[in-house]
């Protein structure tokens, strides 16, 4: 099997580079440690598969050194990502958002078309079968002790919505070559509260403003969800790297001034002078919200009906719906996060190529990097515009070997 190029993962990123490589007469394996291929694809947007973003931008891509990720997305563009899956058969839906799904909703035609065409490329898909070691002699990378390729590529994603404590062997081989690993942590993730009264609001969704990010906010039983709340999750998952407790700060009701809601309840309590003051609330709120904001608010429990609030009662219940503050302690951890910030350092990646610093012929490609994006397809691009590069440049470097 010598001078075959291997590649470690067949997730979003392993696949593409397979299909480029295979599809240029480029023997190529690719090594997959569970039953089938891109087992993550499947579980991307809801089971749509948020293939890409159709305004792809820097600003929605993070990284510790973030010394070439401009290079990489300007190299594949949304442009460059559609014209790829339109010739592989795939077609392009775009929501209001410029979020970009299959035009069947389905994360398996995704995965099935990328499959059939590494397949009908000559790609040797090695399904069950996890690579324990890699060693290098004699200029080639001996993987399991038994198989020897000139070219070897890492794509084995991170630890992200896996319900195993295995340890990435994609961080143990970039350790093994002299790699630098940004440590791991959890990122489009659900938030965690210690607080205990949260519960009583368990399952109501606003259309909220947390930490000035604008979206679904979804109280649960251990704190809080929603497409808001994964976007500020980074943040807040690495801010509790290094302390126990976050307050964030949520305006439940960002559609109404703080004046436009006294007016709102003041004319009810001159309109309705014993009326249940959580009826009162929920003229505005969710009921189980309100609940929770009188709570918030130290309402004193014999106080019913609104014609025994106070203005400071008042004052407070409007602070908690527009500044509402919530303990947050933990985030959901990686098993129920959708991707991990950090991974392999790029300060000794070759942006051009995706290639080793440390060692001719190795590469690495996908969510293994230490790249992370915002949710709404940015994550996926990544994979995608990082095993092009990849590929095309091996094409490059063997076209060149050839004509030496």
């Amino acid at each position: 099997m010598d001078n075959q190029i291997a590649i470690i993962g067949a997730g979003a990123s392993g696949l593409i580079t397979s299909i480029i490589l295979a599809s240029n007469g480029i023997k190529v394996v690719l090594y997959e440690e569970n039953s089938k291929v891109g087992k993550k694809l499947y579980a991307t947007g809801n089971g749509r598969c948020n293939i890409t973003n159709k305004n792809i931008s820097i600003d929605n891509f993070y990284s510790s050194t973030n010394n070439f990720i401009d290079y990489i997305l300007d190299s594949f563009s949304f442009e460059n990502c559609k014209d790829f899956f339109s010739k592989l058969g795939l077609e392009f839906s775009i929501n209001e958002n410029g979020r970009v799904y299959p035009l069947s909703l389905q994360a398996s035609s995704v995965v099935e078309v990328l499959e059939q065409k590494a397949k009908s490329y000559g790609v040797d898909i090695k399904l069950n079968s996890k690579v324990e070691n890699i060693k290098y002699k004699n200029s080639m990378f001996i993987l399991n002790n038994n198989y020897s390729y000139s070219n070897i590529i890492i794509a084995t994603g991170s630890k992200a919505m896996s319900k195993t404590d295995d340890i990435n062997k994609g961080y143990e081989f970039a350790k093994s070559f002299g790699h630098n690993i940004i440590e791991p942590f959890p990122s489009l993730v659900q938030l965690l509260s210690d607080d205990k009264n949260i519960t009583i609001a368990n399952g109501v969704k606003v259309v909220g403003v947390v930490e000035g990010v604008k979206g679904d906010i979804l109280f649960t039983n251990y704190g809080l969800s929603g497409s808001a709340i994964l976007d500020i999750s980074r943040n807040i998952s690495q801010k509790l790297t290094k302390q126990k407790n976050i307050l964030v700060t949520i305006d439940t009701l960002p559609s109404l001034s703080y004046k436009e809601i006294l007016d709102i309840l003041s004319t009810n309590i001159k309109n309705n002078k014993s009326q249940d003051i959580y009826l009162w609330l929920n003229s505005i709120i969710n009921k189980k919200l309100a609940k929770y904001i009188i709570i918030k608010s130290n309402i004193p429990q014999n106080i019913k009906y609104t014609n025994f609030l106070t203005q400071n009662h008042i004052k407070q219940i409007l602070k908690n719906i527009k500044e509402l503050k919530i303990n947050i302690t933990n985030t959901k951890g990686s098993a129920n996060a959708e991707v991990l910030a950090g991974g392999v350092d790029l300060k000794d990646i070759n942006k051009t190529t995706m290639s080793s610093n440390n060692k001719d012929g190795l590469y690495f490609i996908g969510e293994v990097l230490d790249v992370d994006g915002d949710c709404g397809g940015y994550n996926l691009h990544w994979a995608w515009a990082s095993g092009y590069i990849c590929a095309n440049s091996i094409i490059k470097k063997l076209e060149g070997e050839k004509n030496v």
